[in-house]
């Protein structure tokens, strides 16, 4: 029953985020065709007008308008004004809607306004319609599954035939998602053939000599010039040529020759229209749309595999490997609760600061509040899992996050908000804590490497996935749609908590919650003196910690967002960070043990991240978003380099460049983690205000520099620094 459950929830993910994509793209080729229609009802109302008619005059405006509402199902109403008199009305107009808004003017100014109305709903339900037989294919798959597990007694069948199902899944639908959008590109020839008929019907019905009218090439020209996605327009009567546009050039021309993006569509009087895409432009929005489905496709891969290898173990595997198991997709369940918000909560953040009336960089204070809970909470969650059962405050952490994304879905005002931050931050450090707790509990020095990277792993992992299926459902889900989202799968976690063994601890340590932050307080006061502590948290730790949260959580999705960049290339490049660290501090260790350095791995680790700054810094100068976005991605890549080389040495490098110190190896550790959340908290408040003082492109060259200057004095000071990892 569990494999079932596991199998369901992630087709159905696929199905769901499959879904979106293809009503995005099918909404956007839509609209596509009816700006088209719409256009070219533009130029051909304002040639009128431009002879010095004025638009009250007019005559067969009905006419004119018409094919702008047979362009598609999705027109549902559609109004012609002049100033505030109205000439032209077809359906429903109101006010509050998803319109277009085209002006129409003469030589001198504008004179009216052609109103057209969208529904939502109609594409929905074409695209609705497409996909519902794939709720048979979901049944289908199902029952492969069950009979295959059935008739095997191996458990390693569970991964084979989930692999099977995922994969026949997630490639039927991304073909329904080409196909949709072959139809959508069919539909907008066969728009843009109407109009060019139309245009030309006096030609064509009379079979005028084509060398007796002049200026049709020009026309045809200018209206394959309106729609930049056109290489070339040509109309015939009889396979006769009658007029062509000028021809495109490149690879258009390649690929039409084999019929490719050639399509010809038959009108009345005997008459074709051939419309040539041009290859570059639709092999890009093609492309786009399978990228954004291949991401996708590893993001829930990433996610249902985790659940999955719990069904596929060794049957008499040892009861602690088990327990291993079960916390990592556990994990990688709670990060993804939180990392969903990640594409959309600087952006949202931002707008209930203004819509309060504090401006832009007060939106630095809401993250701040959730790192300043997790930093808070993670001393008091470390006494608790001493003192009670650490699967309840692993529940408990669950749930205290979930209610914190529930309170972001209720909008209940800015004093929600704050608290729901606040909430999250404490939830997500008890979980942390408690994910730890069992960590240490079921390993030992047989499994300890190989556990102590679980939670490297889900974290970067759910990172991953969180901010790719986030980014790509934001626009289907909306904002609140995606909180709600993220606080189920807390609410799933939080049953899913219950395969874990209730545990307490083996010696209850004595004192109260009060009594250890004390001893913690009197331990940093101590540490905070010795120059090598100090100056390694400093000049790496901290800054490390403030540039993902001020720069990679906050700065970078703000940034974007104000550029009007899609918020699925939003969580493409945080994906891109994630992803990097991920494989960097797995590949790391080997590579420190061979250079028998830490100091030069942390020193090249924060001259890296002075390189990723001043690429973000290049790449908020680009004057085209997908420039923009490539050169921050290619930045955010590095700055994940970079964060992978420091985040699995620094702890290491700090406690070996203190071993002459009288302090044991663990209050330095735990001390040193403890101080080193002050620049999660600090990070966005810092970022924030130096996008406020110096704009985006200086304030990253300003933080470049000091990160660069940090690497030389941590190079310069730390002469003599003894080898990070003993033998």
């Amino acid at each position: 029953m569990l494999g079932l459950t596991v199998v369901a929830l992630s087709l159905l993910l696929v199905f769901v985020v499959g879904y979106g994509q293809a009503l995005k793209s099918y909404r956007q080729l839509t609209t596509d065709t009816v700006m088209a229609q719409t256009e070219a009802a533009r130029l051909g109302v304002e040639q009128v007008l431009n002879s010095g008619v004025s638009l009250e005059d007019i005559a067969g405006l009905g006419q004119i308008l018409q094919p702008i509402v047979e362009a598609d199902v999705s027109v549902t109403g559609l109004r012609l004004l002049s100033g505030q008199k109205q000439l032209y009305l077809y359906g429903d107009v109101p006010e509050i809607g998803n319109r277009i808004s085209i002006p129409l003017s003469n030589k001198f100014t504008q004179v009216g306004t052609l109103e057209v109305v969208l529904s939502d709903l109609m594409v929905e339900a074409t695209v609705t319609e497409s996909f519902q037989p794939f709720i048979w294919l979901i049944v289908v798959l199902l029952t492969v599954f069950i009979g295959s597990v059935l008739n095997s007694s191996k458990r390693a069948v569970y991964l084979t035939s989930f692999t099977m199902v995922f994969l026949a899944m997630s490639v039927s639908v991304m073909i329904l998602v080409g196909s949709l959008y072959r139809d959508g590109l069919q539909s907008k020839a066969v728009s843009l053939a109407d109009v060019v008929s139309q245009r030309l019907s006096p030609i064509l019905v009379h079979d005028v000599d084509r060398d007796l009218v002049t200026g049709v090439e020009l026309m045809l020209d200018n209206f394959r010039q309106t729609n930049p996605e056109l290489s070339k327009i040509a109309v015939f009567k009889e396979n006769r040529p009658v007029a062509a546009s000028w021809q495109g050039e490149g690879m258009a021309e390649v690929i039409s020759d084999t019929g490719m993006l050639d399509y010809i569509i038959g009108t009345s009087s005997s008459g074709q229209v051939r419309l040539t895409y041009k290859a570059e432009i639709v092999l890009a929005q093609l492309a786009r749309t399978l990228k954004n489905f291949a991401v996708l496709f590893f993001a829930c891969g990433l996610v249902c595999f985790a659940f999955i290898r719990l069904l596929s173990g060794e049957a008499n595997q040892k009861r602690s490997d088990v327990i291993l198991e079960r916390i990592k997709p556990l994990f990688l369940g709670a990060v993804l609760m939180e990392a969903l918000m990640a594409p959309i909560m600087p952006q949202y953040m931002a707008s209930v600061a203004e819509s309060a009336g504090l401006g832009t960089g007060a939106s630095s204070l809401f993250f701040t509040l959730y790192f300043l809970g997790f930093a808070l909470t993670l001393l008091p969650a470390a006494r608790l899992v001493e003192m009670y059962d650490i699967r309840r405050v692993l529940v408990f952490g669950i749930l205290l996050s979930s209610l914190g994304c529930g309170l972001l879905a209720m909008d209940m005002g800015l004093e929600a908000i704050l608290l729901a931050r606040l909430a999250s931050g404490v939830g997500q450090a008890l979980i942390f804590i408690s994910v730890q707790g069992y960590i240490l509990r079921f390993s030992n020095k047989d499994n300890k490497t190989q556990a102590a990277g679980i939670i490297v792993f889900c974290f970067n992992a759910g990172f991953i996935a969180g901010a790719a299926i986030g980014a790509l459902l934001a626009d289907y889900l909306g904002d609140k749609g995606t909180f709600t989202l993220a606080a189920s799968i807390g609410v799933i976690m939080s049953l899913f908590s219950l395969i874990l063994p209730s545990m307490r601890a083996r010696q209850k340590r004595q004192g109260s919650v009060a009594d250890m932050v004390s001893a913690m307080m009197a331990d940093s006061w101590r540490l905070i003196k010795i120059p090598a502590f100090v100056r390694t948290m400093l000049l790496v730790g901290i800054p490390t910690k403030a540039a993902l949260t001020g720069i990679v959580s906050f700065a970078v999705p703000l940034l974007l967002a104000e550029r009007g960049v899609s918020k699925e290339s939003i969580g493409q490049v945080l994906m891109s960070y994630a992803a990097i660290v991920l494989l960097v501090s797995h590949k790391v260790g080997p590579w420190v043990d061979r250079l028998g350095n830490s100091k030069t791995v942390l020193s090249l680790g924060n001259l890296i991240a002075g390189l990723a700054l001043v690429l973000l810094a290049i790449g908020l100068a680009m004057p085209q978003n997908w420039q923009t976005v490539v050169v921050m991605t290619l930045a955010m890549m590095t700055m994940g380099f970079s964060h992978g080389l420091i985040n699995a040495p620094v702890v290491t490098h700090v406690v070996v460049s203190m071993a002459d110190s009288q302090e044991s190896d663990s209050v330095i550790a735990a001390t040193y983690r403890f101080l080193e959340r002050f620049g999660h908290v600090s990070g966005s408040i810092i970022v924030g205000q130096l996008l406020i003082w110096f704009g985006a492109e200086y304030a990253m060259l300003a933080l470049a520099g000091f990160f660069i200057a940090a690497c030389m004095l941590f190079t310069i000071f730390s002469q003599g620094t003894a080898k990070a990892v003993s033998s």
